[in-house]
């Protein structure tokens, strides 16, 4: 009985943390001013998602090569719960090679403490992974924002496609192709947009 209430309990605490990080990432959608400015300034940024084979590889893979040669910044990717070694999921490393990128040598690491307080922008796939950077990395909560949250045509959360089949990879490659336009635009043209001054 105890254990059950104590249960019930946890599940509306979580609940109610979903519907507030739901509502900053909403507000920011609406007002991206902080994750503008932050992304014009960033010399490091981390992009997480959960086993660091599929979503977080290719959006880091893509934003990387996007800045290539515009822009000195540090992209890097990491799994919040992750087994290091693993390769990038197949569709992601075609995806990849036929835009010219080169992902084959990518094997998932599991976030660190180090990579975190390093990270001047932290960028995640969903509310659950804004939940738990603010839990593990407390400190990091402020600079830690969803992946798609500046491009309000598509979704603000980016599901994990792993166990599904190739069609459901490649719509959420499509998901995060589309997210990341807004992303390069502001960090390719700070120096003369008004994104900074946003």
């Amino acid at each position: 009985m105890r254990a059950r209430i104590i249960r019930r309990l946890k599940a509306g605490v979580r609940r109610v943390l979903e519907r507030l990080e739901r509502r900053r990432a909403e507000a920011l959608r609406r007002n991206p001013a902080r994750l503008t400015r932050g992304l014009c300034k960033a010399r490091n940024v981390l992009i997480l998602c959960a086993g660091n084979v599929t979503r977080s590889v290719y959006a880091a893979h893509l934003l990387a090569a996007a800045l290539q040669g515009r822009r000195a910044v540090s992209i890097r990717s990491a799994g919040l719960n992750t087994e290091p070694g693993w390769r990038a999921h197949p569709r992601v490393i075609a995806r990849c090679q036929a835009l010219n990128i080169d992902p084959v040598g990518h094997l998932s690491v599991q976030v660190t403490q180090m990579m975190v307080r390093t990270a001047d922008i932290v960028l995640v796939m969903d509310v659950s992974q804004l939940m738990a950077v603010s839990r593990r990395f407390p400190r990091a909560r402020r600079k830690t924002f969803l992946f798609a949250c500046l491009s309000p045509e598509v979704p603000m959360e980016i599901g994990d496609p792993v166990g599904k089949d190739n069609a459901a990879v490649d719509a959420c490659l499509d998901h995060i192709e589309r997210a990341l336009k807004p992303v390069i635009e502001i960090m390719t043209d700070c120096d003369t947009a008004t994104a900074c001054r946003a």
